[in-house]
């Protein structure tokens, strides 16, 4: 890089800096066509030179994603930058104030260079962890929530990094921030040893870390060595590694090395590879899915107009065939009692001319009670109960989904027991098969959901976590 440029980054020389640009114009676009430099912006940013900072990033916005010889961005140097203040000064809050203004000015300029990965592949979010500042960490959860899914060369979550390293502070923000949006699932996920972040904390002699973990982890879960959390403990326990409190936390969490579990369950059995897995036929619940077309299609990969025209046929059917069965052709009887007698228009006779129908009715019940009559709500059953399992499937990735799969299982209930009191125990059979198309349709988003735990056992979760490791684009930020 220019060593004028250089020096007035380092000044923070704002006049400088025009100055050079004015002799020549076209030193930004050289030291922009290179792979890997220093920009004028690592330097201020390592500096804590905020003006000179936001001047070259407004010159020259693409340099918000430049990466020095180590792969570090402006904003990899601003934290280290940071954290050395507060090493060398801890009572210079001015200092520290223009460093975390700088921070929050690149992440308000592009909220994904909160994804660009240096050396070890760290990004900026794992590096904040690991230095244990936890506003930062709070800042970048907030604008690119995605970046909780990166991971390092070694297969760690920022979890993992924050329990590394000890960062306390760090780790209940991200505890926190994976309780409130439902991101639990990933502190399930493991190190390229099979590691989760409770088997680091109990490694790191982290006893605090291993008493919030237990609430979320199962303490006996075993990692790529067949270790479980109290073997790591007596293994570091006899290298003098880890503290006795640790053990006790475990031990009261009902805690067992891998010698004491039980054998390996049917469950645990057919955890498999997954090219086993595909390799082997078709289960039951597959081959009914395959038979509605479903496959190892998921919901979330229907594109949203298709689902929301779904959506809407699907709710006018659930209402009009509800309404149909409250309402059957013929309708109801008014009173109790048995048919009223018909006159003879011939008057012959009134013992012989009146015709009466003997057989007792009750009011609310059905005056047509024919086969054509069990026919109509057979087909209307059907309709009504297959739109609402549609509508179930439809809203299966939304948030409450379980009150509303819920709500519409109590619909169905109230359907049945309007239908009986309709009918009456007169056609018990007609009534049991309905009872049966009714858990049909239940079982169907379970035999769904089923199947996306199934694939997500057998590796589609970790396979998809793959794409974690891919450099940001640089597309969208000019």
């Amino acid at each position: 890089m220019d060593e004028k440029l250089q020096n007035a980054a380092m000044e923070g020389d704002v006049e400088a800096l025009f100055s050079i640009l004015e002799e020549d114009p076209n030193v930004l676009e050289r030291i922009d066509q290179v792979s890997f430099v220093t920009t004028p912006l690592h330097t201020a940013a390592r500096e804590g030179k905020i003006h000179f900072a936001k001047e070259i990033l407004n010159l020259k916005p693409s340099f918000a994603w430049k990466r020095d010889h180590l792969g570090r961005s402006p904003l990899h140097l601003a934290l280290e930058g940071k954290h050395q203040q507060k090493e060398l000064s801890p009572r210079d809050l001015d200092l520290e104030e223009k460093y975390q203004e700088l921070v929050t000015w690149l992440i308000k300029h592009d909220s994904e260079v909160v994804r660009v990965k240096a050396k070890g592949m760290v990004t900026p979010l794992h590096y904040a962890a690991q230095l244990d500042d936890e506003s930062s960490v709070a800042d970048f959860l907030y604008v690119c929530p995605l970046s909780i899914e990166d991971l390092t060369v070694k297969s760690e979550t920022v979890v993992h990094v924050a329990v590394k390293k000890g960062s306390l502070k760090a780790f209940k923000v991200l505890l926190g921030w994976l309780r409130r949006f439902n991101k639990e699932e990933i502190l399930k996920w493991k190190d390229e040893e099979g590691n989760n972040p409770l088997h680091t904390a109990v490694s790191a002699d982290q006893p605090e870390m291993v008493k919030l973990l237990i609430g979320y982890l199962k303490v006996n879960i075993k990692n790529s060595k067949g270790l479980t959390a109290l073997d790591i403990f007596y293994l570091r326990q006899c290298q003098g590694l880890v503290d006795a409190a640790v053990g006790n936390i475990l031990l009261a969490a009902k805690a067992e090395t891998a010698s004491q579990l039980h054998l390996p369950s049917l469950r645990d059995s057919k955890k498999t590879l997954l090219a086993e897995y595909f390799s082997g036929g078709l289960t039951c619940s597959e081959k009914i899915l395959k038979g509605f077309s479903q496959g190892y299609q998921r919901v979330d990969q229907v594109p949203l107009e298709v689902r929301n025209v779904l959506l809407v046929v699907a709710i006018l059917i659930a209402t009009a065939t509800y309404q149909a069965a409250l309402s059957p052709p013929g309708g109801y009887w008014q009173d109790d009692g048995n048919l009223q007698p018909a006159a003879n228009n011939t008057g012959i006779s009134n013992t012989t001319s009146t015709i009466f129908n003997t057989e007792q009715h009750a009011a609310g019940k059905m005056i047509r009670q024919s086969f054509r009559q069990f026919s109509f709500f057979t087909f209307n059953s059907l309709a009504f109960f297959t739109s609402l399992r549609i509508i179930s499937i439809l809203v299966a990735d939304l948030p409450l989904f379980n009150f509303s799969f819920l709500m519409t299982n109590w619909m169905e209930a109230s359907y049945l027991f309007s239908i009986l009191e309709t009918i009456g125990d007169s056609a018990a059979l007609f009534l049991f098969f309905l009872f049966v198309c009714w858990q049909a349709t239940y079982w169907i988003p379970v035999f769904l959901t089923g199947q996306h735990s199934e694939l997500t056992r057998h590796g589609r979760r970790k396979n998809l976590r793959l794409g974690s490791f891919e450099q940001p684009k640089m597309g969208n930020q000019l």
